[in-house]
């Protein structure tokens, strides 16, 4: 950290500096530093790396997530998604903000669009989460909440198959799965989810 700190204190002009040194302010959770950092970052000339500005996105939207303004949060998010839309890790980032906040519509919108991405661009910025259960396990709970359970088990399955030893998605699978559930429980239930967060951020 303090070299990174040294790094743009004598080359403030380097936005290679400033884009690493705001990712390790968020590494260490000073969130307002790493705000301020990261808005200067994609300002700066010659910040111009798609991959890059898609990641000081993302981290601004977990950033001002961290100071509790999901909405500026959201538009940050948003802002990524439209950097690299071809990219799984804003839509997977934006369908957890969805889920945290219990908008299953649009949790089950990003979680599918990421699903639709299906080039994975070896790049530093990439996040292997996003390849694994991740957007399966959401669009399972939102399209549960959504009453689309037939969707939901499949995602649901989806979500397991990728992590087999993973005690959350086997419950999950086994309560959408579950005779009783089908057939008596036909509203929106965000028991499936109930540990998703722990698990997904």
């Amino acid at each position: 950290m303090e070299m990174l700190e040294a790094a743009v204190k004598e080359d403030a002009s380097d936005p290679s500096h400033y884009f690493y040194y705001a990712r390790e302010l968020t590494f260490y959770k000073r969130w307002t530093e790493a705000r301020e950092a990261l808005t200067h970052y994609l300002g700066m000339n010659g910040a111009s790396n798609q991959n890059e500005r898609c990641y000081a996105m993302r981290l601004l939207g977990q950033t001002y997530d961290e100071l509790h303004d999901q909405g500026a949060a959201e538009k940050w998010l948003l802002q990524a998604a439209g950097e690299a839309p071809n990219t799984r890790e804003p839509w997977c980032n934006l369908a957890m903000l969805m889920y945290r906040q219990g908008r299953w519509h649009e949790c089950y919108a990003y979680s599918r669009r990421a699903l639709t991405i299906t080039d994975r661009t070896l790049v530093y910025t990439c996040d292997p989460a996003v390849w694994g259960y991740w957007a399966h396990d959401l669009a399972a709970v939102a399209a549960w909440n959504l009453g689309l359970k037939d969707v939901a088990r499949e995602q649901a399955k989806l979500a397991f198959d990728h992590a087999p030893d993973d005690e959350r998605l086997k419950a999950n699978l086994v309560f959408m799965e579950s005779d009783d559930v089908c057939s008596t429980n036909t509203g929106a239930s965000a028991d499936p989810g109930r540990h998703a967060e722990e698990v997904l951020s």
